[in-house]
């Protein structure tokens, strides 16, 4: 990775934007993107999408990878600020972790 972006991962994008949260029991910084689709896109359209363009009522966290010690998986329960949500993917690029959630509609 770039020296330069490496640094400004770290001065910018985890500084100012963003946000103290407690993430699966540990408190931590993290960027979180509210997400929403349009409920009508079906058939072979729908298909050809990632977890970026289908989350609904979601949200994608993106975490530093060294700030978050613990392994989860695809399917599992991830809670935000106490809030439940289920965990359709992750991404680990540049060090940062990517959590794409939808709220877990579980008890």
């Amino acid at each position: 990775m770039n020296p330069t972006f490496k640094k400004d991962i770290e001065s910018v994008f985890f500084t100012d934007f963003a946000e103290r949260v407690d993430f699966c029991g540990i408190r931590l910084n993290a960027v979180i993107t509210k997400q929403h689709i349009n409920p009508k896109m079906t058939g072979k359209f729908m298909e050809t999408m990632d977890a970026d363009i289908l989350i609904r009522e979601g949200m994608k966290v993106s975490i530093r990878k060294k700030d978050f010690p613990v392994t989860l998986k695809i399917g599992e329960e991830a809670t935000v600020n106490k809030e439940k949500y289920l965990i359709l993917d992750i991404v680990n690029r540049l060090g940062i972790v990517h959590f794409y959630l939808q709220r877990f509609a579980g008890k």
